[in-house]
C-alpha cells in the first residue's frame, strides 16, 4: 500500500512539472545590440560597447497566485554577443507572474577559488577574466567600450564588483511558452547601463564604488524590462514614433522619465489597467517626467497619444511594491 501511495504521489508531482527557460534579448535603445555600434546616453555622450559580460544569480520565480520558487545554485554568465536561452530548471509551475534576480555573485560563493570548478561551470576561470581575486571576488559586470562628446575616441572600462552591490530586482512578466516549456523573456537595453555616467571622459575603473557601482545600480533600475504585451484593452497601438519610459518596473512615488523621437505637441500619456480603465493621465511637457502615485501592484499599459487622441505608441509598465 505504501509503495502504491508513493508511486501515485511521484506521478502526480512529475505530471505538474515543466522546464522553465530564461531568455534575454540584447538591445541598444530600440535597436538590436551589436558591438562597436555608436549610440548616445541620456547626457549626450556618444559611446559604443566592445565587451559586455555580467552574472545573474539569486534567481526566484513568482507564479500561480503568489507562490515563490527559488532557483538554487544557478548562475548565468551573460555575454551580449550571444542571445540568452538558459534552462533554469524543471518546476511545478503553471503561470508565471514575475522573476527576481541579482546582478553578480552571492557572498557565500563570491570569494571561493574558481580554479576548483570544472571548466564548463559559469564560475570557473574565464578568458577574458571575470574574477578579480579572492578578496574582491567576481566582476559582477565587465564593460569595455569607447566614448566621447563628438566621436568615441576615449577608451572606457567599467568593472563593477563587491558583496554590498548584490542588489535584487523584480520584473513583472506573465512569461510565454514554446516547444520546450515556459519562457521568462526579458529585454536588456545596454544604453541604459551608462545612464547619468560621464563616459565621454574615458573612465577606467574596477571597483565596488563610484562609477562601477553606478553601473550596477543602472542594471538594477533601468536595463531590464519585460517585452511589451502589445495594446491596451479597446485601443489599437501604432509605433509611429519610438517611445520609452523608465524605470520599468517602477514603484509608487517614483519619478517616471519618458522620451520619444520627434515632436509631439499637446500629447498625453494615459496609464491603463489590464481591465481597460484609465488610472492616471499626464500631459506631455518639456520636463519629460512625472510622479506615479496610487497604483496597485501589477501590469499596466502606457498609451502615448497625440493631440487628436490617436494612440501612437503603447508600452507595458510594471508596478511593484
Amino acid at each position: 500500500v505504501l509503495s502504491l501511495i508513493t508511486a501515485i504521489t511521484l506521478t502526480l508531482t512529475t505530471f505538474g512539472q515543466t522546464d522553465v527557460h530564461l531568455k534575454i534579448n540584447h538591445f541598444l535603445g530600440s535597436t538590436p545590440f551589436a558591438f562597436s555600434t555608436n549610440t548616445t546616453n541620456n547626457i549626450n555622450d556618444i559611446f559604443n560597447v566592445t565587451r559586455m559580460e555580467y552574472y545573474i544569480s539569486s534567481i526566484s520565480i513568482t507564479h500561480d497566485g503568489g507562490t515563490k520558487t527559488s532557483v538554487p545554485n544557478r548562475w548565468v554568465l551573460v555575454n551580449a554577443s550571444t542571445p540568452v536561452y538558459e534552462l533554469l530548471g524543471n518546476f511545478n509551475i503553471t503561470s508565471i507572474e514575475s522573476i527576481s534576480f541579482s546582478i553578480g555573485v552571492e557572498a557565500s560563493v563570491n570569494h571561493n577559488d574558481p580554479s576548483l570548478l570544472p571548466s564548463g561551470h559559469p564560475l570557473a576561470p574565464k578568458s577574458p577574466n571575470m574574477h578579480w581575486g579572492w578578496a574582491g571576488g567576481y566582476f559582477f559586470i565587465a564593460m569595455d567600450g569607447n566614448a566621447g562628446t563628438t566621436i568615441p575616441n576615449q577608451m572606457v572600462q567599467l568593472y563593477g564588483l563587491g558583496d554590498a552591490n548584490l542588489f535584487s530586482q523584480t520584473i513583472v512578466t506573465p512569461g510565454t511558452t514554446d516547444a520546450n516549456g515556459l519562457v521568462i523573456e526579458l529585454n536588456a537595453d545596454y544604453e541604459q547601463a551608462v545612464k547619468d555616467i560621464n563616459v565621454a571622459s574615458g573612465p577606467v575603473d574596477h571597483a565596488d564604488d563610484g562609477l562601477p557601482k553606478k553601473l550596477i545600480e543602472n542594471f538594477r533600475d533601468y536595463v531590464f524590462t519585460a517585452p511589451s504585451l502589445g495594446v491596451s484593452v479597446g485601443e489599437v497601438s501604432r509605433n509611429d514614433i519610438n517611445f520609452k519610459m523608465y524605470p520599468n518596473p517602477t514603484r509608487n512615488g517614483q519619478v517616471l522619465t519618458y522620451k520619444y523621437d520627434g515632436a509631439l505637441l499637446n500629447g498625453t500619456i494615459n496609464i491603463v489597467s489590464v481591465s481597460g480603465k484609465v488610472v492616471a493621465t499626464h500631459q506631455v511637457n518639456n520636463s519629460n517626467q512625472f510622479v506615479l502615485n496610487g497604483l496597485d501592484q501589477g501590469i499596466y499599459f502606457v498609451n502615448l497619444k497625440s493631440a487628436d487622441g490617436k494612440v501612437i505608441n503603447t508600452q507595458k509598465l510594471s508596478v511593484i511594491k
